[in-house]
């Protein structure tokens, strides 16, 4: 993070920030209504509250000299795809597809799949540009060169994301399913970090983390029905654990300096 004199685009990034804000007080003081249709309305309030708190964190990381967590290319980019496909699973996982299959659940406005899709992707995009195109980037600024720096950045950055999920507290969540997606967002901010320190940019975590939205999302804002079936939890558990022998053989390799290249966060992404 760059230091010093009041830049013109420090000056931009304070006037992005303080229109989005206010943008955001007049959607929810007001209220603007966006649709009469109650769950269209409240599909659109979640995408435009969401895309305009990205507008402020690209602001933002702008300002602070971060912005080559959005377009930094590391070598071999098609091999780091790759290795991020165990992660993919545990995004693909959290579909109810048995649930849908056996019609426990259904999707009762497939008209508006268009807008729940621009939602979940909203919300990928403004948290992963928050905590991975901002926070990472500051804490491997941080811990650059000390012991163990891919270690702490991963986990340290994944905890404040998964004690960010709080908040919801505050807008009537129950304290026991805040907790559990306390404690889930953990687990999945690990595999967003990963994907962001292995690939050098947030946009294969954005993509895995829509998806992720998208599977579990989908029921609860454009349908109805249990979904969180025998199938759905087994499918959860295997790609859990595919994903967690993946990041961990990754993680011993790179200790052991079989792979010197990931050995330190700062150097690769």
């Amino acid at each position: 993070m760059r230091s010093g004199k009041l830049k013109l685009k420090d000056v931009a990034a304070i006037a992005v920030i303080i229109a989005c804000a206010a943008a955001l007080a007049a959607i929810y003081i007001a209220p603007v209504e966006f649709s009469a249709d109650k769950t269209a309305d409240g599909l659109w309030r979640d995408g435009v509250t969401r895309a305009l708190l990205a507008c402020a964190i690209i602001a933002l990381i702008i300002s602070c000299g971060y912005t080559a967590s959005l377009t930094r290319r590391e070598k071999g980019t098609a091999a780091r795809l790759l290795w991020c496909l165990p992660l993919l699973l545990v995004a693909a996982a959290n579909f109810p597809y048995s649930a849908l299959a056996d019609g426990s659940a259904t999707v009762t406005r497939p008209d508006l799949i268009w807008l729940f899709i621009i939602k979940c992707a909203m919300i990928a995009l403004s948290e992963e540009l928050l905590f991975r195109g901002f926070l990472l980037e500051f804490l491997k600024e941080t811990f650059k060169g000390k012991s163990y720096e891919y270690l702490k950045v991963l986990l340290l950055s994944s905890a404040i994301f998964a004690l960010f999920h709080l908040l919801n507290l505050f807008e009537g969540a129950g304290v026991g399913a805040t907790f559990l997606q306390v404690g889930y967002t953990f687990l999945t901010g690990i595999t967003y970090a990963a994907a962001t320190l292995h690939t050098g940019n947030i946009w294969a975590a954005v993509f895995i983390h829509a998806l992720f939205d998208v599977g579990g999302l989908m029921i609860g804002d454009i349908g109805e029905g249990p979904f969180q079936d025998g199938v759905f939890w087994a499918l959860t558990a295997i790609a859990a654990a595919i994903c967690a022998v993946h990041l961990i053989l990754h993680v011993v390799k790179m200790y052991n300096g079989k792979d010197k290249s990931d050995g330190q966060a700062g150097n690769t992404n």
